[in-house]
């Protein structure tokens, strides 16, 4: 006798289901990692100018606690990325400045399109996590009227 067709789906469900799981797991491996403990407080992440634009640019990075206070001695570094292959990430250390701030003066964006920046942060009692903002980068030079930017 001939399985039915529920019969038959649940068979290659069951056979497929091994092969999903193994997937599911491959592609949160390749995420980046652990995001780490959430990060207590506020964390805000500037680009100038605004919008950015290809090359160098400022990016400061402000860490304040639950009371509002600023976090000094933390480690951060901030790494830039696309969501396509074949991009190369960008990654600088911020210096400290005191008073919560954190400074790259010369972050480099290597091309336009959509960025996603992600502030790796490691405060002083060990706690690490990270801070993930998106921004639109415009190409060219002096001015590009698709995304409002007038100078460079």
């Amino acid at each position: 006798m001939t399985p039915g067709p529920s019969i038959r789906r649940a068979r290659e469900a069951r056979r497929i289901r091994p092969g999903l799981l193994i997937l599911l797991v491959l592609i949160s491996a390749c995420r980046g990692g652990d995001t780490g403990e959430a990060l207590p407080g506020t964390v805000e992440l500037a680009v100038t100018p605004t919008p950015p634009i290809t090359g160098p640019a400022l990016v400061v990075v402000e860490i304040h606690d639950d009371a509002g206070d600023p976090v000094t001695g933390a480690e951060v570094e901030v790494e830039g990325t696309m969501d396509h292959a074949g991009m190369v990430p960008v990654r600088e250390v911020a210096r400290d400045e005191g008073d919560g701030r954190y400074r790259i003066q010369s972050f480099e964006f290597t091309m336009g399109g959509d960025w996603i920046l992600r502030a790796h942060i490691t405060l002083p009692d060990g706690t690490a996590g990270i801070h993930e903002t998106r921004v639109r980068v415009a190409s060219g030079g002096a001015a590009d009227p698709s995304n409002g930017s007038t100078q460079r």
